[in-house]
């Protein structure tokens, strides 16, 4: 064993016949004595090489540290010392930066499997600082310790959840720069980098998630046999790196895992961790002034600010989706913010120190494009907020004096349609089926993503509009749920939850029909709505953990109110005054035959009917968890 010999241990001259040895006292412990506080001895065994208890223990004897008479190691003990965790990242940091070519790595899987790299921890560095801890006494973090290890025995799940993070994630959420993230997994940077390292496990408790979720494909590989809580297991890794002190948070990785834990958060259907997180985001971006690309860092390299880019308007477009849904207060202005789109390049095409097209449409393109319906939706809400808000006795409104809404909201759905059929063909045609070619099923992604968002934006400037009568919204809602049934399912699938909390602004608006004053007509319009709505559920949440049941449960309210409807006259509540919002809809053919079916006094006539039975519906469709009250944004659905 190679190591330097002992203070005060001399060895016998040559030629000269060795007496006894005599046990000398040693003038300096080595560092495995010193750092446990023992007493250090030579060694009954290999006095020259090792201290006893060295020896003992099966480690080499070392006198690193510096001593207090300022005598300066040797060589050879320099190099004979395992590399610490924190000498480790400077050398990872610095290797990163050495040459651009280190980030030419092929998009959408690794050009070399991190799991190929040998993990002998006595040839290597010490990755996790289990080594020094458990065989040298050092006082490293433990928890840290322990995740380090979990994750570097767990590389190969860790390469093949980022894999379908790529395929079923990253074209709604591109918040890595696909080349970089493989070449920086393939030199371990996320043990020794905390903020990659948080990153990394929140894209592996997103993509299980969603794997578990039901969003993979025949053309996606994942490991089935890990255990039912993989995703929530990655999840406690990221968020145990996270600093409790968001001060301390001072790299752009922690902002990045805030924003993956805010989504796999909406993949359980815990809307407060949710708001947790984004709030998280949200802090840290603002002490680093994320929002104003004149405040970053000067060294920063054009992969460094494309990865900003895309996590900014990423986190904006949820913020916003939150706000729609949730009625929650935004947390963004993006009149106040300086941060340009994403370059419309593909990640193989983008260095550090440039970025050169490939002469085709990028999908970035349609990306943009959802954030532009986003920008739109951001506006519109506050419009919305303005045109129900409650009157004020103790100040006066501000937004009168300040604020006006000159255009329509149908002028501005008319806008809106004009940018959109100047989009390329391919990002038109939502229908294309999901092919297994990574390049054509990002396309395909954000044509499904345009379309969800496009009728999200339908929803809430309709909400604008006061009043609206039935035959308007059953209207608007029937071209909804067609637009989502022409999606190829795959993509529905890929999606996942978000999109569901996209449709649940369909329940309160029909709800709100079923709430009013009815007739035959207009009953047999809207549980048609309700039927197509029931089937396009059942689609989605085939194996979606937080939205189990809703179907089943859509259902169920459809037979009680059939079942209410058939009972003989009068049952239903005629009403004797026409209501200002109903719409006589003169009865189809098929209305009329549907007539037999229910036990009403006249085909014609205006009924209302029970709220304890109209009032069952499953809105949202997704529950919360105990503790979150829900409250829909779709003011102008809330009974006619």
């Amino acid at each position: 064993m190679a190591s330097s010999s002992l203070p005060g241990a001399m060895p016998a001259p040559s030629g000269v016949p060795e007496r006894p040895k005599k046990l000398q006292r040693i003038s300096q412990a080595c560092d495995l004595c010193h750092r446990r506080s023992i007493r250090c001895r030579p060694s009954n065994e290999n006095a020259q090489q090792q201290c006893q208890n060295c020896y003992d223990f099966g480690v080499d004897c070392t006198y690193n540290r510096p001593s207090r008479r300022r005598r300066a190691p040797s060589t050879s003990q320099t190099a004979q010392n395992v590399l610490p965790v924190p000498a480790l990242q400077a050398t990872s940091t610095t290797s990163r930066s050495k040459s651009p070519s280190d980030h030419q790595v092929a998009t959408g899987s690794s050009a070399t499997s991190i799991s190929a790299n040998p993990r002998a921890y006595g040839d290597g560095p010490d990755y996790t600082g289990a080594l020094a801890t458990v065989r040298e006494g050092r006082t490293d973090d433990g928890v840290a310790i322990a995740w380090r290890s979990f994750v570097l025995a767990s590389e190969e799940t860790i390469e093949q959840l980022l894999s379908v993070y790529m395929d079923i994630v990253y074209p709604i959420y591109p918040l890595f720069h696909a080349p970089t993230m493989w070449e920086r997994l393939r030199k371990r940077d996320h043990l020794t980098d905390r903020g990659f390292f948080a990153s990394i496990m929140g894209a592996c408790a997103l993509a299980s998630a969603r794997a578990r979720d039901g969003a993979l494909n025949e053309y996606t590989s994942y490991p089935k046999d890990g255990p039912v809580q993989q995703s929530e297991i990655f999840f406690s890794a990221a968020a145990e790196a996270i600093p409790k002190d968001l001060n301390k948070a001072d790299s752009f990785g922690y902002m990045r895992a805030c924003g993956l834990l805010a989504l796999t958060s909406i993949q359980y259907g815990q809307i407060s961790s949710m708001h947790q997180y984004l709030g998280h985001f949200c802090t840290i971006s603002a002490m680093r002034h994320l929002h104003d690309e004149l405040h970053w860092p000067l060294e920063l390299t054009l992969v460094d600010k494309e990865e900003r880019r895309r996590l900014y308007w990423s986190m904006y477009c949820l913020d916003v989706l939150s706000t729609v849904v949730f009625n929650s207060i935004p947390n963004f202005d993006e009149v106040s913010a300086n941060v340009r789109y994403p370059v419309e390049i593909d990640d193989e095409n983008i260095t550090p120190i440039g970025a050169t097209s490939s002469g085709e449409v990028s999908w970035l393109r349609g990306w943009n494009f959802t954030t532009d319906l986003f920008r739109v939706l951001e506006h519109t809400i506050r419009r919305v907020h303005r045109n129900h808000a409650p009157p004020r006795e103790d100040r006066p409104s501000v937004t009168l004096l300040l604020v006006s809404d000159a255009l329509t909201d149908s002028q501005i759905m008319e806008n809106i349609l004009h940018l959109y059929y100047q989009l390329p063909a391919r990002f038109k045609d939502y229908t294309v089926i999901m092919s297994g070619d990574g390049a054509d099923d990002r396309l395909g992604f954000q044509a499904a993503n345009i379309q969800a968002t496009l009728q999200l934006v339908r929803m809430t400037l309709f909400s604008v509009s006061i009043p609206i009568d039935i035959y308007q919204k059953c209207n608007v809602a029937d071209q909804v749920l067609q637009t989502f049934h022409g999606i190829c399912p795959r993509y529905l699938s890929a999606i996942s939850t978000p999109l569901v909390y996209h449709l649940g602004g369909i329940g309160p608006l029909l709800a709100s029909v079923m709430e009013g004053h009815l007739t035959e007509a207009t009953y047999t319009r809207v549980r048609q709505l309700l039927e197509s709505l029931v089937s396009l559920v059942e689609t989605l949440e085939s194996d979606l953990q937080p939205g189990a049941g809703a179907s089943k449960s859509l259902r169920t309210q459809i037979d009680k109110i059939d079942s209410y409807m058939r009972m003989p006259a009068p049952i239903p509540v005629p009403t004797h005054h026409q209501h200002p919002n109903a719409f006589t809809i003169p009865p189809t053919q098929q209305q009329r035959a549907a007539g037999s079916m229910y036990g009403m006094a006249g085909a014609m006539d205006n009924f209302t009917l029970p709220q304890e039975i109209v009032g069952g519906f499953p809105w949202p469709l997704i529950p919360h968890r105990p503790g979150y009250a829900h409250s829909a944004t779709f003011y102008g659905f809330d009974g006619g």
